[in-house]
């Protein structure tokens, strides 16, 4: 969904460009931060490449703690073992 941009948010861009510009809807009082699409998209690659990162020491952490133990496997299927002695 595209809104358009109005004359003030434009004015106040074009002023302070590369200011990051907080938008506050006074009903709700939720925040928004407006930002170039380019930037956007940067932050949303950077944020999901660091996840990925961390998946093998997940997995390393989780194998030390007992994870891989046989005894764990009721986790993979938590819900039906839920309230069993």
């Amino acid at each position: 969904m595209t809104v358009r941009l109005p004359e003030e948010l434009r004015t106040v861009m074009s002023a302070m460009p590369g200011v990051t510009v907080e938008l506050l809807d006074e009903q709700t009082h939720q925040s928004y931060v407006l930002l170039p699409v380019e930037e956007f998209q940067r932050l949303k690659i950077a944020a999901e490449d660091e996840l990925s990162d961390t998946y093998v020491a997940q997995v390393e952490s989780a194998m030390r703690a007992g994870w891989n133990d046989p005894l764990m496997d009721e986790y993979n299927d938590y819900d039906s073992h839920r309230g069993q002695p």
